[in-house]
């Protein structure tokens, strides 16, 4: 596999010297009850990465040197979008250092459809340009441009979680529930064939997963398709309503138009049972940790296939 870093936005990209967790520190050291959640899945995170690295990356060098490119953006909310302005900061400091870039998108709706238009076309100034795309608008929009090779952001694989359904019971739920739901969470629409064939006719070449169980076998399968691994974060909610702004902003209650404060710059919620569960909302999106790291062989036996370690969500 290929390690790539997810950087949200430009600080996380500028500072990526200094907020890099160290592949030698011990960790356990570093954490307690009190730790921020993702400070510490950072740290625990990097562990599991530096323990499975020659596994993982056919490399035993730290981290830090194994990196291959950055994801830049962010893919919960459009009002999120990267600025012009700060994608060129982006690209400079992945030149210096010889990094891949990969722009990331948000899913778009027509308020913002223009700015992403206009994102796009500056985007294809450069040949063979990866960008991902979180919606079937983005990923038109991306085709029409030659220059542009769509990555499909984790919406298109996405399937309704259950935030609780490594700790439901078979008391709770019937043991032939509980199993018909674990084998319908392991399925994608990509083991389909026609579907892969599909997506290949748009010029798309790989697809995004998260840190789920999943039966990737079909990956060896023709037509072949490359893999995302999103970690170590899992996306169990993600919507246009926006609680942090409705907290802020009783008048126009969750939905927010072309016009947001951007309150979730400087803050995030917490849930009654955050700490026991480790669900979190970050912007306008619900996530678990989940930093235990039992990958699917045919992931990291081909090296094309990318780790995305969102090191700060």
């Amino acid at each position: 596999m290929k390690l790539y870093i997810k950087a949200n936005h430009i600080k996380i990209l500028k500072n990526l010297d200094t907020i890099l967790p160290n592949a030698n520190a011990k960790t356990a050291f570093l954490l307690d009850q009190q730790s921020h959640h993702a400070y510490k899945a950072n740290l625990e995170s990097a562990k599991k990465l530096s323990v499975n690295a020659k596994k993982l990356f056919y490399d035993e060098r730290e981290l830090a040197k194994l990196i291959k490119g950055i994801y830049f953006g962010n893919s919960s909310c459009e009002h999120l979008l990267a600025s012009i302005t700060e994608t060129t900061q982006a690209q400079k400091i992945c030149e210096s250092k010889h990094y891949n870039f990969v722009f990331v998108f948000p899913p778009i709706s027509h308020f913002k459809l223009e700015e992403a238009k206009y994102m796009m076309q500056y985007l294809a100034q450069k040949p063979q340009t990866e960008v991902v795309v979180n919606d079937i608008g983005m990923l038109y929009l991306a085709y029409s441009h030659q220059n542009i090779k769509p990555i499909l952001g984790l919406n298109f694989s996405k399937i309704i979680k259950n935030a609780f359904i490594g700790s439901v019971t078979p008391t709770e739920l019937s043991s032939t529930q509980l199993t018909n739901q674990q084998e319908l969470l392991t399925h994608l629409e990509f083991e389909v064939a026609e579907v892969r064939e599909f997506y290949k006719g748009m010029r798309v070449g790989r697809f995004a997963i998260e840190n789920t169980p999943l039966d990737l076998g079909f990956l060896d399968d023709k037509p072949k398709m490359q893999c995302d691994f999103y970690y170590p974060f899992v996306t169990l909610a993600n919507s246009k309503a926006c609680d942090i702004a409705g907290i802020f902003e009783d008048e126009r209650a969750y939905f927010v138009h072309d016009d947001c404060p951007r309150y979730c710059n400087y803050a995030s919620l917490e849930f009654s049972h955050s700490k026991l569960l480790d669900i979190h909302q970050r912007y306008n999106t619900v996530y678990k940790i989940n930093t235990v790291l039992e990958l699917n062989k045919v992931l990291y036996k081909d090296g094309k296939n990318r780790l995305v370690w969102e090191i700060f969500i």
